[in-house]
């Protein structure tokens, strides 16, 4: 009897040894995310500072007021936007360009009082990026927290996330949204989501995921609700103070940001045509050689390597085509969204939710009408470094890191030169 009674005993105590073991693994995988924010935080102050002083970021023509002395670069562009409609609010009774900005990140600014507005932004995208490494590694739904925070910091563009812009809070609020629903957590998920929403345009989006991840019929409704009731109330507002019932989307269609719709899809053919006018040999010579590398490596490895071979000589053709620096470095990131993409639905049903929420983030991004600012507005599809983490370990090799790594440099030296 007293053997049976040990047997039964036993496997209470197993479970508990497990989740024991699991849960040190996670505080073990949250501190190593800690440690590659720090040192992606030091590494990105450190191009900024590095790049202003050697003089490979510059602002020659004194286009922006220099807050923060060396780090000037990070309040630059869209900030001075934010500021204005902290200071001034929104227009009454017209639109304009101020409807083109959600009101969270100008109430930060508003709301730091005696502190000048910059230091208080500054503070808050410090603190916002760490909470949304540690929000990407503890939402991870393999356990793989270490490799999702890698991925989040090599990603091309990463170092957006110190800009003075309210992105950065948006991805924190929706992966911690994100790592609460998956725990069971649908209402305080509901109330991140909500911050993700007014924040950033493309915020709502959170409530995909939350939706199909939220068990039971009231958690699908508040957490999938709270994000889409949110983004409403800011719209609401707009057409309220504004008169016009579409004061954002008039606004994202002024000359200043050209965002009238899908137009990409029927501007690259004239890329390709403007490409194969300047560089007809090089294209023609370039084809054929692409065509018979494909072939021969359909045949000696798979079909899947060939495919990936096409993919990548389709992108250079792509890329030669565009006819501005910034439009190339944008649609290079784009190019490297769209396979990770791919791998996230490759991942099965468990990321399923989760490859529609970023598929939807890159899309509407996507058929904007523009690719400018591209690689900032992608940050916020962060299953895609999920997918990174939890993929083939090609993916992980050093030199792909050290790639991504130089690439986000160079990235970040342009900061003066092409808006973010």
């Amino acid at each position: 009897m007293a053997q049976r009674v040990s047997a039964v005993d036993e496997v209470p105590a197993r479970l508990a040894i497990r989740e024991r073991l699991a849960a040190s693994a996670e505080r073990h995988s949250l501190l190593a995310a800690v440690a590659v924010w720090a040192v992606w935080l030091a590494a990105v102050l450190g191009v900024v500072i590095g790049g202003v002083k050697a003089g490979a970021i510059a602002d020659p023509h004194h286009n922006w007021p220099h807050f923060g002395g060396a780090l000037w670069p990070l309040f630059t562009w869209d900030f001075g936007w934010y500021r204005a409609v902290a200071i001034f609010g929104y227009p009454q009774g017209h639109g304009g360009p101020f409807y083109a900005f959600f009101p969270l990140w100008p109430l930060v600014l508003r709301a730091s009082g005696a502190i000048p507005d910059w230091i208080a932004a500054f503070a808050a995208v410090v603190a916002a990026s760490g909470a949304a490494f540690l929000g990407v590694a503890f939402s991870t739904p393999s356990g793989q927290g270490r490799r999702a925070a890698l991925a989040l910091a090599c990603w091309p563009g990463s170092f957006m996330l110190v800009l003075a812009y309210p992105d950065v809070i948006a991805l924190a609020a929706a992966v911690w949204a994100a790592a609460l629903v998956l725990r069971g957590h649908p209402y305080l998920a509901a109330s991140l989501a909500v911050v993700a929403a007014v924040a950033r345009p493309t915020g709502f989006l959170i409530a995909i995921p939350l939706f199909f991840v939220a068990r039971g019929v009231a958690a699908r409704a508040a957490a999938a609700g709270a994000p889409l009731a949110a983004a409403a109330a800011v719209e609401i507002y707009f057409w309220q103070r504004s008169g016009d019932p579409r004061a954002f989307y008039h606004a994202q269609q002024l000359p200043i940001w050209r965002r009238n719709g899908p137009s990409r899809l029927s501007k690259w053919p004239g890329h390709l045509a403007h490409a194969f006018d300047v560089h007809a040999l090089l294209l023609i010579a370039a084809a054929v050689v692409a065509v018979i590398v494909v072939v021969l490596v359909a045949r000696w490895a798979s079909r899947w390597y060939a495919a990936t071979v096409a993919y990548a000589c389709v992108v250079g053709a792509l890329l030669l085509g565009a006819q501005t620096p910034q439009t190339r470095i944008e649609s290079a990131v784009l190019a490297l969204a769209v396979p990770v993409l791919g791998l996230l639905w490759w991942l099965g049903p468990r990321y399923r939710p989760w490859a529609l929420f970023a598929t939807a983030v890159i899309g509407v991004s996507f058929l904007s009408g523009t690719v400018t600012s591209f690689a900032r507005q992608a940050l916020f599809a962060f299953p895609v470094y999920w997918a990174v983490a939890d993929g083939p370990r090609a993916l992980r090799h050093p030199l792909v890191a050290v790639g991504a790594v130089a690439a986000n440099i160079a990235f970040a030296l342009t900061l003066a030169k092409y808006a973010p």
